[in-house]
């Protein structure tokens, strides 16, 4: 019996599996290369009160500046030491800033700001920061977690697929039995 289908060179069966594992690294680097400054999305210039500052009086707003102008809605929430919110909803938007009015609890310690607003071009900005109050009834404040990047779940989204189609591929290689052709 023949084979009605030519069979496959280890060649360009070599080429086929060369091409699927080199797209989630071309892939992976365009998506860390786009990450660059120069092509990055809007982020956080400064804020007033300044990150990790020491103030003595609560202030009556927090005031986020950001690189490029921003859209409504833009959340600002601001917690205090004990963990009660002082200020939270949409933040008043003002070409590259974003205002949030701030209630003051009359407590020292580490108010934390989280926020998430919307940049011009349309792309959600996230992140959080603090300050200290000096004067006030001292509470004790919890550790501030840390605000990370989702660019690595995008790259593992796309490569792993890729991945799982490769070690398929490899794995029928493997395990292809020989067709003999009779004359």
């Amino acid at each position: 019996m023949t084979d009605l289908l030519p069979r496959p060179s280890a060649q360009s069966t070599g080429l086929v599996v060369s091409a699927l594992l080199a797209t989630p690294l071309l892939v992976g680097a365009t998506l860390l290369g786009a990450a660059s400054p120069a092509a990055a999305h809007a982020g956080l210039l400064s804020s007033n009160p300044a990150s990790r500052a020491e103030l003595e009086t609560m202030p009556p707003e927090v005031r986020l500046t950001f690189n490029e102008e921003m859209n409504r809605p833009s959340y600002v929430t601001v917690t205090s030491p004990d963990g009660t919110v002082v200020a939270e909803g949409e933040g008043a938007v003002d070409g590259a800033d974003v205002v949030q009015q701030v209630d003051d609890p009359g407590q020292a310690g580490t108010y934390r700001v989280d926020y998430r607003v919307i940049s011009a071009d349309g792309h959600p900005v996230e992140g959080a920061l603090e300050f200290d109050v000096t004067t006030g009834d001292a509470v004790e404040s919890g550790p501030v977690e840390q605000v990370t990047s989702s660019t690595w779940w995008w790259v593992g989204l796309v490569t792993l697929p890729w991945l799982a189609l490769a070690a398929l591929l490899l794995q029928r290689q493997r395990t292809r039995p020989t067709r003999q052709t009779h004359d």
